[in-house]
């Protein structure tokens, strides 16, 4: 069953048309690689809708970024939750946000503030609503690839830490191909081992990204490394040139 679904995703993907696939929006909607965003926003005009699958506990997502000026970046995202049997959370949040890159090179140094709530069903069962506030920066580390790196604070709700700290990297593994594209963050942001207010530390996620062509792309992704279980995705972007 695994497999047929994995082929029905690539069969998906594949078919699109390729002036309008593209691969770096993370669950959350924001530009990045996973789950945590990096400092580069959409094109002005560019609305990107990014789906895909997680096969552990068997989640559907469903993110979008837009750009209505210049660095300026709004973005939502939901995951979907296809089953509550045996998990300790029956719900995941809603999450809507915008971040602003105040300074940029196009292949150097650049520097954003962003800020995200996550709205909370009933079926979650905690009070509040965390509101995330980050500044993130990013450069080309030569060898080691591009890197981003952030701090941001969690407002709201106890989420059982003081500082959000997270950790990105791109790095060519064949040409302008394929990439190596990992993160590391001190809290989770999606339903598996815990929502953002869970006390464990220590997420690492990682996998690769190919590019077919300089339209279409395609994610193989692993989340929560560090934890009790593997959970494996797959997903593709959507890029509609919109206004």
């Amino acid at each position: 069953m695994r497999k047929q679904v994995i082929m029905v995703i690539l069969i998906i993907l594949l078919s699109i048309p390729t002036s309008y696939i593209l691969g770096e929006t993370t669950i959350i909607g924001a530009k990045g690689y996973f789950t945590v965003p990096i400092p580069d926003t959409p094109i002005k005009g560019d609305i990107d809708i990014n789906t895909g699958y997680i096969f552990t506990p068997g989640n559907f997502y469903l993110s979008l970024n837009t750009s209505p000026i210049n660095n300026l970046e709004l973005y939502a995202g939901k995951e979907i939750l296809t089953t509550t049997s045996g998990q300790e959370f029956k719900g995941t949040p809603f999450i809507i946000g915008s971040k602003y890159m105040f300074y940029g090179k196009s292949s150097g140094f650049k520097a954003a503030l962003g800020v995200h709530v996550q709205l909370i069903s009933k079926d979650v069962g905690l009070p509040g609503t965390p509101i995330s506030i980050y500044g993130l920066v990013s450069d080309n580390a030569g060898k080691l690839g591009y890197i981003s790196t952030g701090i941001g604070y969690t407002l709201g709700i106890n989420a059982g830490y003081d500082i959000d700290f997270l950790l990105a990297l791109k790095k060519a593994i064949i040409g302008n191909q394929l990439y190596f594209i990992g993160e590391f963050t001190n809290f989770s942001i999606r339903e598996g081992l815990g929502l953002p207010w869970n006390t464990n530390r220590g997420i690492f996620n990682a996998g690769l990204l190919l590019y077919l062509n300089d339209f279409l792309s395609f994610k193989l992704a692993f989340y929560d490394l560090f934890d009790n279980f593997l959970t494996i995705g797959l997903g593709g972007e959507v890029k509609i040139r919109a206004f």
